[in-house]
């Protein structure tokens, strides 16, 4: 894990889970591969720096997975603030391991995942 990223063990949220349900079904046709996973997810880590981006493990681990990543899903959407973001779902090694969410422009405090009927693809 990156110095960004403190450790947290944690079921994944209703509007988390929701949004990862979202990105496979209308990401890319290998994320639909990696539904079954879901039963399974858990956070295992959060970004300190304001963004809702996690690291997400399978089972009782303690971190994701590091290997390089397979882009599962890579959308734009406006969050709840009305901020633009990106957000990625990654996996590595076989595994989801992440859900990335980045300002597009210029944020100046902690914001949320943006609504999915703001989602669109890049």
């Amino acid at each position: 894990m990156t110095s960004f990223i403190k450790p947290q063990r944690r079921p994944l949220t209703q509007e988390e889970r929701t949004l990862v349900e979202w990105l496979i079904a209308n990401g890319s046709e290998a994320a639909k591969e990696y539904s079954l996973q879901l039963a399974g997810i858990s956070v295992v880590g959060a970004c300190t720096c304001g963004c809702p981006t996690i690291d997400l493990a399978l089972e009782n681990r303690d971190q994701r997975k590091t290997a390089p990543s397979e882009i599962l899903a890579d959308f734009a959407g406006t969050t709840a603030e009305g901020i633009e973001v990106g957000i990625i779902l990654h996996a590595r090694e076989g595994e989801i391991s992440e859900l990335e969410v980045y300002a597009i422009a210029n944020a100046t405090g902690p914001f949320s995942l943006p609504t999915i009927e703001s989602l669109k693809q890049l």
